[in-house]
């Protein structure tokens, strides 16, 4: 069993036209549920050459592909603390930017059962910069400052993936709760400016959040990875007092660079034998596997207003 805090999958199979059940991409309801899938978090990302007119129409138009495909396969879809325990999915927006500047695009994206939002991509939009702007990169801005207090307020989750450093520490001082990188590794071990310092993760293990390990080959290793460079991290982070908020957002759909024994959501099964081959208890475990990210998502969730 396991859960996953980011793949693009919902937006690939818009773009595509295919089918949640089963498609040619990484993710599908079939291998999900072979491999014991227990919540999977769907990312609607829009690719900025939409930005800013289309976003919102096109962030609409999958959602609605997100629900027509949740209730031909009759998936629960996660949006109170209550649905955590009994599975299912999640929906969650990749870069902020379809907010074009406007909290009442977040509020109707809310009553639309969007429960998480990555603030920015790797750009500058409205919300403040992303990660690529590299190290002249400004943090949240006045209206993205607003943006984290009115998740905060509604009890939507604050996802700090692809966020500029100096952004990320925006939002530590502005959250009033946990908050998640739902795709992201130790920088440490591979050093790209998407993954997270060691002052980044020990702050995320002090306010309790989560940290998915992302499987995208260039996070991983600066050569070909392999299942055991995700093993990396994931210890890594251990030891750094992680126990509690490290599991899995891997990225699949989002990616086309995989570890060389990865070629989609059916291989999870490999990461996890890897696992019990290490000295972990069963607890720490089923932590990583799922339990870190039902907790953190249960938590958050719990304070909808």
């Amino acid at each position: 069993m396991f859960s996953d805090a980011h793949c693009d999958t919902i937006t690939r199979i818009f773009d595509l036209n295919q089918s949640l059940f089963e498609n040619d991409g990484h993710v599908d309801i079939k291998r999900l549920q072979k491999n014991k899938n227990l919540i999977q978090y769907y990312a609607i990302w829009t690719d900025p050459k939409y930005i800013p007119y289309l976003a919102l129409p096109r962030c609409i138009e999958v959602i609605d592909k997100f629900y027509a495909e949740m209730e031909k396969n009759q998936i629960p879809v996660i949006k109170t603390f209550e649905d955590v325990d009994k599975g299912g999915a999640l929906l969650s927006i990749e870069d902020g930017a379809v907010l074009g500047g406007r909290l009442s695009v977040l509020r109707m994206l809310y009553k639309l059962g969007v429960r998480a939002m990555t603030l920015t991509w790797n750009g500058r939009s409205e919300i403040g910069d992303g990660a690529a702007q590299g190290e002249r990169a400004f943090g949240l801005s006045s209206f993205g400052i607003e943006v984290v207090k009115e998740m905060n307020r509604l009890g939507m989750i604050v996802d700090v993936s692809h966020l500029s450093e100096r952004g990320f520490w925006d939002v530590v001082e502005v959250c009033d709760m946990p908050f998640i990188a739902s795709h992201s590794n130790a920088r440490a071990i591979c050093n790209h400016w998407r993954n997270l310092t060691n002052q980044q993760i020990s702050t995320m293990v002090n306010m309790g959040g989560f940290i998915g390990i992302n499987f995208c080959n260039d996070f991983l290793s600066n050569s070909q990875s392999s299942v055991k460079d995700i093993i990396k991290h994931i210890e890594y982070i251990l030891s750094l007092g992680g126990e509690d908020i490290v599991g899995f957002g891997a990225d699949f759909d989002g990616v086309d660079n995989l570890p060389k024994e990865i070629e989609s959501v059916e291989d999870m099964d490999k990461v996890i034998s890897e696992l019990y081959k290490l000295n972990y208890t069963e607890l720490q475990i089923h932590k990583i596997l799922y339990a870190n990210l039902h907790r953190a998502t249960r938590t958050i969730l719990k304070n909808q207003k």
